[in-house]
């Protein structure tokens, strides 16, 4: 496979990077520091030797501690996204751990079959429920507070505390990974938005260029070619795009290595 670069980022003491997304997917680990992320599968602690595998569009945001932090960035060519989020705790030395991902491809494989999952922080038990709510029907938000036993205001803080959106964008955000499910199969543009939970495609239209730059077509389009390269993983190759960097001032992008080789093989599950 192509080569890509890997990138450290390092971020000011108690900063903050609002909710945001990349349009590629990426492997982060944590250096030095801390910081929570914080999305729609809730808060995880990430603490040095912390490896997180974003895929496409994963909208998250990140709070920074009092040491700020320091991660090494890196895109994954399609046949390695994954489909959901995972936060794992690599097993070797961070020294190693370190040298093994800067390698690309096969120290990445390493690092994965090593490492062991990180569960999402505690939270209130009314939370779980309320986010499911929120990915099941269109109740109003101040029915689900009642029902959860809270006031829709409490509700609010707590949850853009937890999952770094408000209980209106956590919606949405559910129904978009919804509908990129759904895309990866056939049913007509109407369906998979009827389906996600959005009013009509025209409303799915407008989130999908928001949360993408593309109309559902194209976005259907470059779904399917992900998938396709994970499904022929072992027999095709394919282009890295640069590795993400960042929004924020305070935030600064350094390029490590000139690039590295990827096997035909992905990840492990």
């Amino acid at each position: 496979m192509a080569a890509a670069s890997c990138y450290l980022t390092e971020h000011a003491r108690d900063d903050a990077l609002p909710t945001h997304r990349h349009a590629g997917a990426y492997a982060s680990l944590v250096l030095h520091g801390d910081y929570v992320e914080a999305s729609a599968d809730g808060p995880f602690a990430c603490v040095p030797g912390t490896l997180v595998l974003h895929p496409a569009f994963h909208a998250h945001g990140d709070r920074f501690g009092r040491r700020g932090a320091r991660v090494l960035n890196l895109a994954l060519p399609a046949g390695w996204a994954p489909r959901q989020v995972r936060v794992l705790r690599v097993a070797m030395r961070l020294d190693a751990a370190r040298r093994a991902f800067e390698h690309g491809g096969a120290g990445l494989q390493a690092l994965v079959a090593d490492a062991r999952p990180v569960a999402v922080e505690a939270r209130g038990d009314w939370q779980a429920a309320f986010v499911q709510a929120l990915a099941d029907d269109d109740l109003p938000i101040a029915r689900i507070a009642r029902r959860c036993g809270v006031t829709a205001a409490y509700a609010s803080r707590a949850l853009r505390s937890a999952y770094g959106m408000a209980p209106q964008q956590l919606r949405r955000e559910l129904r978009w990974r919804r509908a990129l499910d759904l895309l990866r199969g056939d049913a007509a543009l109407a369906d998979v938005a009827l389906r996600a939970g959005f009013a009509d495609q025209s409303h799915f239209c407008r989130t999908a260029r928001a949360f993408s730059g593309l109309p559902p077509a194209m976005l259907r389009r470059q779904v399917k070619c992900v998938q396709d390269a994970t499904a022929a993983a072992a027999h095709a190759g394919g282009t890295m795009a640069a590795p993400p960097r960042p929004p924020g001032s305070t935030t600064c992008a350094t390029p490590l290595s000139p690039g590295m080789d990827w096997p035909a093989t992905p990840l492990p599950a």
